[in-house]
């Protein structure tokens, strides 16, 4: 069960009580929730969201009744909160779990309940559109800046809310230790389905106008690139190769090139962040996929590649034509058959090296630290995007 709006829509976890939860689950599960016990879960679950494991008491004791669930809500950091705001992040998860859910094509948590308050400048994607596009590159990076400190900072910001299933028997891999051969053939397959699922399909990318394409507004990725590439060198010039560096300054005069096919047909419905962070893996061999914040339109070579150069590290290399020859033969077995596998092995090239651009210049959108180590989980990613670079 779903619905669009609530009377009231918590943001912190003490005010995820029993009686709250019995006023969004009662008439769902003929029962109501007699007692919480709240439980925060998970360091770097979600840069942008605060991620909760409830778990309930009920005043009846059925099979279907779930003894937990999770909740996401925005971000209490202003800075990811300002990020996930400005990009409509919570409101595109929202969007896909009430939408999408019986044919997402991955198989994804069940949805109980959701919540976001109605959108009060639905006007404003339009301006940004046009602010982006015909104002010089400096003038982006300035009004990019004030618009993300002025969406953390709104006294009046949206509200969002998430109830979805606790997968209470899934391995959740690490992140930052990096994936197996083994979890990326499984995760491949999975990605290859759902891309097949949505193929062309602007009935999936029509449930929402944020569901962008990946060729949208090059000038932003400039911005960011030019405001972090001395602190990104500063930081990381001596562990990245000069010829690596000079790639990723070519990148930035030719973002717009680059980027445009990624955009262009044969085009699907993109994950966006699809990693093992978002993947769960269960006893059975099956998956459960988790987040769907950046849900945007594009060539599956972007979330390929995004999924082995953040998942894996760069010793995997010589693994690579396998997995890429995996995923391809799954996606042409799914009905695919406009997207030649020498075009997936070039759309993966570009998006190497965009990603490695977007890394940088991301370094200032959000804050992301390991717990133990004065690095931050952004800065071992980079590390290990630009890794795969050719």
């Amino acid at each position: 069960m779903s619905k669009t709006q609530a009377p009231y829509i918590p943001q912190e976890g003490n005010e995820f009580t029993a009686d709250w939860f019995s006023d969004c689950l009662q008439e769902q599960f003929g029962a109501a929730v007699l007692e919480v016990d709240l439980e925060i879960i998970g360091t770097g679950v979600g840069f942008v969201g605060e991620v909760y494991r409830c778990h309930l008491s009920w005043d009846a004791n059925r099979p279907d009744l779930p003894p937990s669930v999770i909740i996401k809500v925005p971000s209490s950091i202003p800075a990811n909160r300002g990020l996930g705001e400005g990009m409509q992040l919570y409101e595109r998860e929202i969007l896909a779990y009430q939408k999408l859910s019986g044919t997402m094509g991955l198989p994804m948590p069940k949805l109980f309940y959701s919540a976001m308050d109605d959108d009060p400048t639905p006007w404003l994607d339009k301006l940004v559109e046009f602010l982006f596009t015909y104002l010089p590159i400096g003038g982006v990076s300035w009004v990019t800046v004030q618009f993300l400190k002025l969406a953390s900072k709104n006294p009046r910001l949206r509200r969002y809310l998430l109830i979805i299933e606790d997968i209470v028997d899934a391995r959740p891999p690490s992140q930052v230790g990096g994936g197996s051969l083994d979890d990326a053939i499984v995760a491949l397959t999975a990605l290859a389905e759902f891309h097949a699922t949505h193929w062309m399909s602007e009935k999936s990318v029509g449930i929402s106008s944020r569901v962008w394409t990946m060729s949208r507004l090059p000038k932003v990725w400039q911005a960011s690139y030019r405001r972090n590439r001395d602190q990104f060198l500063s930081h990381f010039g001596n562990l990245i190769e000069e010829e690596k560096i000079w790639q990723l300054d070519q990148a930035q005069i030719d973002i717009p090139k680059l980027l445009k096919p990624l955009g262009e047909s044969p085009w699907t419905l993109l994950h966006g962040d699809y990693r093992l962070d978002n993947i769960l893996y269960r006893p059975d061999g099956s998956l459960v996929v988790i987040d769907y914040q950046i849900l945007s339109k594009g060539r599956p070579g972007w979330d390929v590649a995004y999924f082995i150069t953040t998942s894996l590290t760069p010793e995997h290399k010589a693994e690579e034509t396998v997995m890429l020859e995996h995923y391809h033969k799954v996606l042409c077995a799914a009905g695919v058959s406009d997207y030649p596998f020498s075009t997936l092995l070039e759309d993966i090239r570009l998006t190497k090296l965009l990603l490695a651009h977007r890394f940088v210049g991301g370094r200032d959108a959000f804050d992301t630290e390991l717990q133990g180590s004065d690095q931050t989980f952004v800065d071992l990613l980079v590390q290990r995007v630009i890794g795969w670079i050719e």
